[in-house]
């Protein structure tokens, strides 16, 4: 074998070698490529699921708020209040306006036609010089001094 065989052998085998490291790189991109899609797609899942139990949290928070702070089932739990939801309200006051039916929140109801003064509030005045310092004293024991309590 000659030096040139030799060679030749040589450039051969870095060739071959050349060639699978370039497909193992090859695989590894497309690889990493097919982890990143898989990835963002789960992410982007996983997000819109926290998303929902996002809004599903602030809500129930908000209905125990209204509530009074009281986190109790049926005030934080799911309400279907759709379901509930049959339409009669809206009928009744639709019946009741042209039944001419009035409510007592109407002002017309509660003061009779006319609007609600309101009534002014007199104060006593209150006496001045030596005097007043009299109308401000309380005496407790002037109510009972001519009481004899050893009498029966």
């Amino acid at each position: 074998m000659s030096s040139q065989d030799a060679l030749a052998a040589m450039r051969a085998k870095l060739a071959t070698l050349e060639a699978e490291n370039s497909a193992r790189s090859a695989l590894l991109d497309r690889n990493r490529a097919e982890a990143v899609a898989e990835s963002k797609e789960k992410l982007e899942k996983q997000g819109k699921i926290q998303g929902e139990v996002f809004v599903r949290l602030q809500e129930r928070n908000r209905r125990a708020k209204a509530a009074g702070g009281w986190a109790t089932e049926k005030t934080v739990g799911n309400r279907g209040d759709e379901d509930n939801d049959y339409g009669f309200e809206e009928d009744e006051a639709e019946n009741e306006r042209r039944a001419g039916f009035r409510t007592v929140d109407d002002p017309e109801v509660r003061y009779g036609g006319r609007p609600a003064a309101p009534t002014p509030v007199e104060q006593p005045a209150e006496p001045s010089g030596r005097h007043r310092r009299a109308a401000h004293a309380v005496d407790d024991d002037a109510d009972f001094a001519d009481t004899n309590w050893l009498a029966n």
